[in-house]
């Protein structure tokens, strides 16, 4: 088995696709409303992508423990993109004994973001 896609339920879908795009980079590969009252958008491409929906029957996204990993190349301008974008940033970035970088931010819905810079 191969992880596809992940699902957060938002109350902005609109808000979201632009967050998405403009801060992580991730463009809309797929984008349509399956009923009256739904709207589901796929976000990435190749490889896992972000599932947003937001429909008037599920609400959004409101707990914690869940986190979306990312690879970054350089994490001073990750850094730079995201306090220029107004994201929250929750701690970092840090920098363990191995070289490797770690930040930790999170997304307009609450979920938590994190990046990670290899050395």
């Amino acid at each position: 088995m191969m992880i596809n896609f992940i699902t957060i339920h938002v109350a902005d879908i609109e808000a979201s696709i632009k967050f998405y795009n403009r801060v992580l980079g991730m463009q809309v590969s797929r984008r349509f409303s399956p009923r009256p009252g739904m709207e589901i958008t796929f976000m990435g491409g190749s490889g896992v992508q972000v599932e947003l929906i937001h429909g008037d029957q599920v609400p959004p996204y409101q707990g914690s423990g869940i986190s979306l990993g990312f690879y970054v190349a350089d994490m001073e301008q990750t850094l730079a993109l995201l306090k220029e974008n107004h994201v929250e940033i929750v701690s970092g970035p840090h920098v363990m004994k191995s070289g490797i970088k770690l930040l930790s931010a999170r997304d307009i819905n609450g979920v938590d973001l994190g990046f990670v810079q290899q050395p």
